[in-house]
């Protein structure tokens, strides 16, 4: 029998993404392993392929086959507090199977797991901290520093997630010498912000909102350093507007997106990047990422997808697919399936196959029929649903013992 292994990370809430310095969850390199593992103890002779999913979040480039990768280097960034924090930059060698798509002249593609810069801290003290006080200026470093060491026909792909860092992306602009110079320095190039998380800046639903729970912040707080946010952002745009309403019309324009990317659009709810600037404000999808960074990058000339999806098309999800008779995927708690999510693009990949996909999940609060509606035919929880304890509430060699008991009795059932 012939498995595909692609799950997600498991990561607990309230962040539900990899926490800086915790040793909570797992990444999903070690999930694939433990299922893997625990599958070959029971059919040691079934054929398993391992392609561990990431969404653009911490960490994402780590889920790059290096069979896939060009090079590899580490950039320098300030961290939220002026910390030196390092991030993987990563050029992607042409998949095969979309080079006869590819546009003619058209360049390489890199990744920057930038996410990594403004990871949210594991302390809320410390979270509420980096609030307060810190910014999203080494963002700005990070990817200026990435532009210089690509070419203007390539791709430059940016990972972003959500952080306790909230200045609205003024520390983005200020670290790209604000909006003339920034529109120079993306002017002919296409920068891409893959996004782990596509909530907006502001709003009852927003990431400003959201703090509270993450942090060590009161709701009153929150809400006060929210509207800070949300005002500077707004100030960045129209600056960035006001810049290039000034351009000349001979000035070279913002490259498309690469073929190999087409697909990857962005969901039926979000405006698209086409005819013209988009129309932004704090409400917009996907502008709450990196404190805002997300926002002033857009209004910059960046466009946006989402995370899983663009990740989806790097590690070449749909051609580890061909072949296989099942499909396995995983994510930490899950209380709906998100057409964009890890889950939900696997399960619409097995789906087009007429693959069954079965989800491993530490807590699973969804029903049947959407995890049907998704594609997924089955769910094994870590957690039963009445348990007193977290599914988390154990250390990695715990959780890594149990996921590796949950291959094994996904071999028997499944196993033919």
């Amino acid at each position: 029998m012939k498995v595909l292994l692609a799950p997600g990370g498991l990561w607990p809430e309230p962040a539900a993404v990899p926490l800086a310095g915790s040793d909570h969850g797992l990444a999903a390199g070690r999930v694939a392993a433990c299922l893997a593992r625990g599958w070959h103890t029971v059919r040691p002779d079934d054929s398993l392929t391992l392609a561990p999913m990431a969404d653009g979040g911490p960490g994402s480039a780590q889920m790059i086959a290096p069979e896939r990768i060009a090079s590899r280097e580490v950039v320098q960034g300030q961290g939220p507090l002026g910390q030196v924090r390092e991030v993987d930059l990563v050029r992607l060698i042409p998949m095969p199977t979309h080079l006869g798509s590819r546009r003619p002249g058209a360049g390489g593609t890199w990744f920057l797991d930038a996410a990594r810069l403004l990871a949210l801290p594991l302390d809320p003290g410390e979270g509420a901290q980096e609030a307060l006080q810190g910014s999203t200026y080494g963002l700005g470093q990070v990817i200026a520093t990435a532009l210089r060491r690509t070419r203007p026909s390539d791709t430059l792909l940016v990972g972003l997630s959500r952080s306790a860092v909230h200045d609205g992306g003024a520390g983005v602009l200020d670290a790209l010498g604000g909006a003339t110079a920034a529109m120079d320095l993306l002017a002919g190039r296409s920068l891409g912000l893959v996004l782990a998380d596509d909530v907006a800046l502001g709003g009852m639903n927003g990431v400003g909102a959201a703090l509270a729970e993450v942090t060590s912040l009161s709701p009153e707080q929150a809400q006060e350093l929210d509207r800070r946010a949300c005002t500077a952002a707004a100030e960045a745009v129209s600056a960035a507007d006001a810049v290039a309403a000034q351009l000349s019309s001979d000035r070279q324009r913002m490259l498309p997106v690469i073929s190999a990317l087409d697909d990857a659009a962005m969901p039926s709810s979000a405006a698209m990047d086409s005819g013209g600037p988009p129309r932004l404000s704090t409400s917009t999808w996907g502008t709450g990422a990196a404190g805002g960074g997300a926002m002033v990058l857009r209004a910059l000339g960046a466009w946006a997808r989402p995370g899983a999806r663009v990740m989806a098309e790097i590690l070449g999800l749909t051609d580890e697919a061909l072949g296989q008779d099942l499909v396995v995927t995983a994510s930490g708690e899950l209380y709906d399936v998100l057409t964009d999510s890890i889950v939900g693009v696997v399960g619409q990949c097995a789906a087009s196959q007429a693959l069954p996909a079965v989800l491993v999940c530490g807590r699973c609060a969804t029903t049947r029929g959407e995890l049907a509606g998704a594609g997924v035919s089955n769910v094994y929880s870590l957690q039963e649903p009445h348990a007193v304890e977290s599914w988390h509430a154990v250390d990695s060699d715990a959780l890594e013992k149990r996921l590796t008991d949950i291959g094994a009795r996904l071999a028997r059932t499944w196993s033919r």
